[in-house]
């Protein structure tokens, strides 16, 4: 089953793409920013009349979330719930009593976003992620895991300090490093959600990981993180054909224009609900174009 997630689960960048600040909040900035969220949902409700929704899914916060999480589910879309703090370079949880959160809206995953650098002690990160591992699995919920992969001192040396060369020449082989470094240490999740690709072969090496001592029928998904809609192209296009590949989370190449154009009184309400709409669809449409090679 493909998995087409909708991912609108930002916070401090969120804020600051759409309030030019982060936090604190006024009470009007915080329902201004409730609403811009509520946009996102109802371009994705226009995606799923026309599809259903057995392919599609969502990815949204509690904080700024909590109503579209139950209406999601009373619709039967799949939800998934991000659990870390945002903004740290090791994984905390974003509550103190996460457990209850997790049962009290009971996603069908719980996401977490980790800053992975081979070679650095990564220890305490795994001992948080397999807790979480084990509360899912007790609960019967999924587990999805975002990693994204940071340059060594040692590897940005090697790149001269550019850090796009890193992203094409290491990238991936530190990517399956870090696999092979959490699959040693017990974490084994269901679902990574991982930065494309220049190269089908690049992607591959990727999958090869995932595969490897991992989790039975794991699934691959492909961020966006915030790239041009021609850059999101290129990378599900040679993502798509490579066998664990299911889908992607592609979220601000999606949304943030339309939001922008929104808040600027360029867009109204509807003409936003719609490109987000025409945008979450293209990049289906890109996708299984990829698969049919």
């Amino acid at each position: 089953m493909a998995l087409y997630i909708l991912p609108f689960d930002h916070r401090g960048s969120f804020q600051k793409m759409l309030l030019e600040h982060k936090n604190p909040l006024t009470p009007a900035e915080y329902a201004q920013l409730k609403y811009y969220k509520g946009v996102i949902w109802q371009g994705f409700k226009k995606t799923a009349e026309k599809r259903g929704v057995s392919d599609l899914a969502i990815l949204v916060d509690e904080e700024f979330g909590l109503e579209i999480h139950e209406e999601a589910k009373a619709m039967g879309v799949r939800n998934l719930l991000s659990m870390e703090k945002s903004g740290k370079d090791i994984f905390e949880f974003e509550y103190g009593d996460w457990q209850e959160h997790l049962k009290k809206i009971r996603p069908t995953y719980a996401k977490a976003l980790i800053r992975f650098t081979v070679g650095a002690d990564n220890a305490l990160q795994h001992s948080r992620l397999k807790e979480l591992q084990a509360f899912c699995a007790t609960e019967q919920i999924g587990f999805l895991i975002e990693p994204l992969i940071q340059p060594s001192e040692a590897d940005l040396a090697t790149c001269g300090g550019d850090k796009k060369r890193f992203d094409v020449e290491l990238r991936p082989e530190r990517f399956a490093e870090a696999v092979a470094e959490m699959h040693a240490a017990g974490v084994r999740p269901d679902v990574w959600k991982i930065e494309g690709t220049e190269t089908k072969a690049a992607m591959e090496i990727c999958a090869q990981a995932v595969m490897t001592n991992g989790k039975s029928g794991v699934q691959i998904v492909i961020l966006g993180r915030g790239e041009s809609m021609e850059k999101v192209e290129h990378w599900l296009s040679v993502s798509a054909p490579v066998s664990g590949v299911t889908g992607f989370a592609v979220g601000r190449t999606i949304f943030a224009d339309a939001l922008i154009k929104l808040r600027n009184g360029a867009y109204t309400e509807e003409q936003a609900v719609a490109e987000i709409a025409a945008n979450y669809e293209h990049f289906i449409a890109i996708f299984e174009q990829g698969r049919a090679v």
